[in-house]
């Protein structure tokens, strides 16, 4: 029996901005795929440009609330969660963030709920949403 998904993207937060000023131009593309179905939505962020983000506390989390994946999925398929951003150089290379990638498996009504950089790490293990120099948090609802 399927189930329709809907993965949203709750929020980025920039830990370096990879610019010496301290704020960075910043693209994201997120991704939600089902390989059995050949399924595939990205979502770039910004629709063109970049997006300033500074590092500093106060300013790094940027709420985005924006809808990457919608969709039909059966139980014993595959949801692929992939997230990847650059900061913009304009003098020389592009500055890469660190890429985040989860795969879901089993029944999809397991998958639902919030996946956050706080909800699976403690003191001792990292959490697959702490990504080093930027986090990421997102949800899977049924819809």
């Amino acid at each position: 029996m399927a189930i329709n998904i809907r993965v949203t993207l709750r929020y980025v937060e920039i830990l370096d901005s990879k610019d010496t000023d301290g704020v960075g131009e910043f693209v994201f593309h997120f991704k939600g795929a089902v390989p059995e179905q050949d399924e595939e939505q990205e979502l770039r962020i910004p629709d063109s440009g970049h997006m300033s983000i500074s590092d500093h506390p106060s300013m790094r989390k940027v709420t985005m609330n924006k809808v990457f994946f919608e969709g039909a999925v059966e139980e014993g398929q595959t949801l692929v969660v992939e997230a990847k951003g650059h900061e913009e150089d304009r003098i020389s290379a592009n500055d890469q963030l660190a890429e985040y990638r989860r795969e879901f498996t089993g029944d999809p009504s397991s998958w639902v709920g919030e996946y956050s950089p706080w909800d699976e790490g403690s003191a001792d293990t990292r959490d697959p949403e702490q990504l080093g120099d930027w986090r990421i948090a997102y949800s899977i609802e049924a819809v």
